[in-house]
């Protein structure tokens, strides 16, 4: 089969890079969690929204080197690459941060790709397996047109879209539990239950 998968916060976690980066950039109050959801509320309290926009053109650019991939990503998709599957990386990400200075975000994701999974046998042959979008609706272009016969993304909305393929089965990858469930798509909380979905379709 073909199995297609989102990077940000699917493949790639940054809880590590945000805690780093957070530390580097701001001056925090001591009992603020260093976690993307209360560093963004902090800034936006204060009137700091400008500051937020850029932090993320950091996250997704030099500070890329501080992401990890999820704990059992890379296991998982070598079991399926040895199962004979093919696998694609398409996701919608900026190339531009929207502030701040010009970094490619592309490139920033690419070379990590290289570097973490690339490494590890996965992704060699980019130019033809790993695309980076500037919209959704050319991701879910991209889906539809690569005949993915299955989709794993953390975002339940893109797995809702009216244009997210009929024939593609939607994976939720949801490791908190905090998204909710909807009937287009099979929820996973583990990168290891992504082998026992993939074994369900034959």
């Amino acid at each position: 089969m073909r199995i297609g998968f989102d990077f940000d916060n699917t493949i790639a976690c940054y809880d590590h890079a945000i805690a780093l980066l957070s530390e580097e950039l701001f001056e925090l109050p001591e009992e603020l969690p260093r976690t993307k959801l209360a560093l963004r509320e902090f800034l936006r309290s204060a009137e700091r929204e400008p500051e937020w926009t850029a932090f993320q053109g950091e996250l997704y650019g030099p500070g890329m080197r501080h992401a990890k991939p999820f704990e059992g990503a890379i296991d998982a998709m070598q079991q399926l690459v040895a199962a004979g599957h093919d696998l694609m990386i398409i996701s919608h990400r900026s190339s531009r941060p929207y502030t701040g200075p010009p970094y490619d975000l592309h490139e920033a994701a690419r070379d990590w790709i290289m570097e973490n999974l690339g490494s590890k046998g996965l992704f060699k042959c980019e130019t033809s397996s790993i695309y980076f979008l500037e919209t959704r609706k050319e991701k879910l272009a991209r889906i539809l047109d690569l005949d993915c016969q299955v989709f794993i993304d953390d975002l339940p909305e893109v797995l809702q879209e009216q244009d997210f393929p009929a024939t593609t089965l939607g994976i939720l990858f949801d490791p908190t539990g905090a998204r909710l469930s909807h009937p287009r798509h099979t929820r996973i909380s583990e990168w290891s239950e992504v082998i026992k979905v993939v074994r369900t379709l034959g």
